[in-house]
């Protein structure tokens, strides 16, 4: 067992121990301070923060894949975790890419771009998408996977992934390594398979999607952990004033 370990396991007992004595104390009708600012002391060490420097730490990221056509017409796609919603009116998604990259050239000459979201049965053709470039490899002449070209805008997409968003650009903004690219949503294409019963919003435990976490590799989803607008009531806490 590993040092750090054993000393997480011994302040855990320690911190039982003194909430034990503090509820005895209270229930005796005797709050002792002294155990008050034990037990805060035991909470505090099992955070103490250590800086990594600047990084660009967000966990999860999502995992998508970027359609795109070359000069010549050539369909190409690349995996790419720097993406998420940025606007709701007019609903927009942003994706920063590389100069480095053929994606680049691709959506900068024809100002649209596809997000293919895959599930964990594709997860194998995704990182082969991220390994390889390209400007090296049809990727379409290798795997398995069939473009298919959108009537709204000027990209492809996968008929393989479960959800595409076909998006035209609209603002693009040179950040330093990086481009950001902010792409108007025009339509969003779903297999039905994995639709709720209203046929609008996605099942996303039928979805199955993955994603990563900087360096740990992939993964896909957990335990649902309550529905948003009702997980708060478990506090207990009630305001004077809502929260709206």
């Amino acid at each position: 067992m590993k040092t750090s370990e054993l000393l997480n396991i011994v302040l855990v007992i320690i911190l039982i121990v003194v909430l034990i004595r503090y509820n005895v104390n209270d229930a005796n009708g005797e709050i002792n301070e002294a155990s008050i600012v034990n037990s805060t002391a035991v909470m505090d060490s099992l955070h103490v923060k250590k800086s990594v420097g600047k990084r660009p730490f967000l966990f999860p990221m999502p995992v998508g894949i970027i359609g795109s056509y070359d000069s010549a017409g050539t369909p190409n796609i690349m995996a790419a975790s720097w993406i998420g919603i940025v606007n709701s009116k007019p609903t927009s998604i942003g994706v920063s890419l590389r100069p480095a990259t053929k994606t680049y050239d691709n959506v900068m000459r024809n100002q649209a771009f596809t997000v293919n979201i895959a599930n964990e049965k594709l997860i194998e053709y995704v990182d082969w998408v991220g390994h390889y470039s390209g400007r090296d490899i049809n990727k379409f002449d290798v795997l398995p996977l069939t473009p298919v070209k959108s009537k709204l805008v000027n990209a492809p997409y996968v008929h393989e992934f479960p959800v595409v968003l076909e998006c035209r650009v609209v603002r693009t903004t040179n950040l330093g390594k990086h481009t950001h690219f902010v792409g108007e949503i025009m339509d969003v294409k779903v297999d039905t398979a994995i639709l709720k019963a209203d046929e609008i919003f996605v099942d996303i435990n039928k979805l199955r999607p993955v994603m990563t976490g900087h360096g740990s590799g992939y993964f896909g989803i957990g335990d649902n952990l309550g529905r948003g607008g009702k997980v708060y009531q478990r506090l207990g806490i009630t305001p004077e004033v809502e929260s709206k």
